[in-house]
């Protein structure tokens, strides 16, 4: 009998061993934007943009309408639960407090950083509507190196997701009527936005864990057959 229980615990450690769930364990990625600038509505009194200009002031500054944007690279991330926009709080004017909207942007990726093509009505239309990705009050005076941090609602999520492998953009618009009213001013070339996102944990059992779990019961079997025959010789 003795002998039995040791055969016993042996076989269930070894069938353990052999295999062992491998958890995709939930995680936190930071991605930074592979682009991000203005596009400027058109019959405005500013010249034109430049494909290196990083600046992404939004708003109405020196008779012009400016929308900005943020594009980045996923890469094969999938589970996205949360996803949050961190961008430097620079320099603002204006009420004291302003609307800041972010959107989806359907304007292709290449074509969005193609931004010596402002003017464009298109483009900045583009830029401050269709779905919302959330809405948020933001001041306009405040610590120029300030990271301020958005979370982005479940419309931004949804699309992450289903933009998995590809380029994800986001368009900023300062909302209501505006004159003389921006943020984000001065922002070019120091430093570029960042998308921090929460992924969800899925237990996956690897294959040799499922031979594993066969292996103990096919040794379960086999002891009980021999623990039966001890007992009848």
């Amino acid at each position: 009998m003795k002998k039995f229980y040791k055969l016993a615990i042996a076989s269930a450690i070894f069938g353990f061993g052999l295999g062992t769930l491998n958890t995709a364990e939930a995680a936190t990625f930071t991605q930074t934007a592979s682009d991000q600038g203005w596009w400027a509505a058109e019959d405005g009194l500013n010249g034109p943009n430049s494909n290196d200009n990083t600046n992404y002031v939004t708003g109405n500054i020196r008779g012009t309408d400016l929308r900005n944007f943020f594009k980045f690279d996923l890469g094969d991330l999938v589970g996205v639960s949360s996803a949050t926009l961190q961008i430097q709080r620079f320099k603002g004017s204006g009420n004291p407090t302003e609307t800041l909207g972010f959107f989806d942007v359907s304007t292709p990726a290449d074509v969005l950083s193609q931004k010596n093509n402002s003017p464009n009505n298109t483009i900045y239309n583009d830029l401050g509507s269709g779905k919302n990705y959330g809405s948020f009050n933001v001041t306009t005076s405040g610590d120029p190196n300030e990271i301020l941090s958005f979370a982005l609602n479940s419309n931004a999520i949804a699309d992450i997701n289903a933009r998995s492998g590809n380029f994800f953009s986001i368009g900023g618009a300062l909302l209501g009527d505006l004159s003389e009213e921006y943020l984000f001013s001065e922002s070019g070339d120091q430093g570029f936005a960042r998308l921090v996102i929460d992924t969800n944990s899925t237990p996956v059992p690897e294959p040799s864990a499922l031979g594993g779990i066969v292996f103990l019961g096919v040794g379960g079997w086999w002891l009980k057959r021999k623990q039966k025959a001890s007992l009848t010789v």
